[in-house]
């Protein structure tokens, strides 16, 4: 079997070698020649001066590649011009909560936020970048158990090239109170004040200029956003909200947007006043709220003034905020056919105080906070108040932390209010 195979084989082979043979006798016969590719090429005339090193591939560079607790896994290309430092964070919050008015008692465990990050630069150091996606219930915001949002929460560039002046555009925090530009993963306390709830601008679609740092002791951001809000993208009518903000930090620069101390250092402040316009808002709180009952619009003005100062651990926390508002009605009808009558705005102001102290070479912090709320009598805003505290244990700061805390809330009667408490877990890398 084996000799037939081999003489088969031979049988098939002997042609073709005799094929092969003739064609190489053969002088004239034709050959296909591919010239190798050659980087010494002209460059083509047609394409703009340098675009084609631009869109090259970088190499990473290996010793740049690591990984910081809180903030996630950085690689970076050898040339500095890309970096990418990608995140996770979640939030575990469980409460139980008894209602006064109904007399009952009330439970929930659930992930308060599961937070994916990216940040970086691209094509250029000045090129800065940030995508922040949230897929917890609450980040998404469900209504029937479908969400009612997309996932998108922060995406917005930064454009350095002209620092200290820098362009910010995207999706992004409304630069307008600090408690809320204040990370919800950097606070001492397990949620944000009611003044916070009531009043923030929060997020929105926009441009502003900015500046990071003038002088050591001094910044500002001027800002025009569209004014409908997260994830807005339907028709606007040009009513928009103007925002500036100016922040006065008179013994140097420092982290005044993380709300513990941890330096345990010297003594910083920092003190900010905002104002913020929106011509025609859609919602009974500006960019955030509901939609007044008769369908018309708000011309709202809102002013902040906040100070942050910390020392030896010590830290302490306060902000103002006052809004006025003009009613545009709308023509909305009920059932019947009435015009609904014209809502009123919400008018008032809220404050809100914020101590917290680190115990020395423990990772321990105990915070209290008092906040009220206070309407105009011709408008639609009731009162408010709440008085609590909690105590948060840093196993590695921000990245990993145990917080619990106690609050009462309550409007006109102390003795009307609502009991909370609240455990969270937090990590992040």
């Amino acid at each position: 079997m084996t000799m037939t195979w081999k003489k088969r084989g031979l049988v098939l082979a002997l042609p073709l070698a005799l094929v092969s043979s003739e064609l190489a006798a053969q002088p004239d016969a034709p050959r296909v020649v591919v010239p190798p590719a050659s980087s010494a090429d002209p460059p083509n005339p047609l394409v703009p001066p340098g675009e084609t090193e631009r869109m090259a591939k970088r190499k990473v560079e290996l010793s740049k590649i690591q990984f910081v607790p809180g903030k996630g896994l950085s690689l970076e290309s050898a040339d500095g011009d890309f970096k990418l430092v990608t995140g996770l964070r979640a939030q575990f919050l469980y409460s139980v909560e008894h209602v006064e008015e109904d007399e009952e008692l009330v439970q929930s465990f659930s992930v308060r936020r599961g937070r994916l990050s990216f940040a970086g630069n691209a094509f250029g150091k000045n090129n800065k970048f940030k995508l922040q996606l949230g897929f917890s219930p609450r980040d998404l915001g469900t209504q029937n158990g479908a969400p009612t949002t997309s996932p998108l929460i922060d995406f917005y560039w930064d454009f350095t090239h002209f620092e200290p002046i820098s362009v910010r555009v995207g999706q992004y925090k409304v630069p307008f109170n600090r408690q809320n530009l204040i990370s919800s993963g950097a606070m001492q306390l397990v949620e944000r004040s009611i003044v916070n709830s009531e009043f923030s601008l929060d997020r929105d679609i926009g441009v502003d200029l900015r500046t990071k740092d003038i002088g050591n002791f001094f910044r500002y951001a001027l800002g025009v956003f569209i004014g409908e809000g997260r994830n807005s993208f339907s028709d606007n009518n040009f009513g928009m909200a103007y925002v500036a903000r100016v922040e006065v930090l008179p013994l140097g620069m420092f982290d005044d947007l993380n709300e513990p101390d941890f330096e345990r250092g010297k003594p910083r402040i920092s003190v900010g006043m905002a104002y913020a316009f929106l011509d025609r808002a859609n919602t009974n709180r500006g960019i955030r709220g509901s939609a007044p009952a008769d369908g018309g619009t708000t011309d709202m003005q809102l002013a902040t003034a906040d100070i942050s100062f910390k020392v030896a651990g010590f830290s302490f926390l306060s902000e103002t905020i006052v809004r006025d508002g003009s009613r545009n009605p709308g023509d909305d009808v009920d059932d019947m056919g009435v015009l609904i009558p014209v809502e009123d705005s919400r008018d008032g102001w809220g404050a809100m105080m914020q101590v917290g102290y680190l115990v020395p070479r423990v990772p321990l912090e105990i915070a209290g906070r008092y906040g009220v709320i206070r309407g105009d009598e011709a408008g639609s805003l009731s009162d408010g108040n709440e008085a609590g505290g909690g105590a948060s244990y840093y196993f590695l700061r921000h990245s990993l932390k145990l917080q619990a805390d106690y609050f009462r809330l309550w409007g006109d009667d102390v003795g009307l209010g609502d009991d909370r408490v609240r455990v969270q877990l937090q990590a992040a890398f």
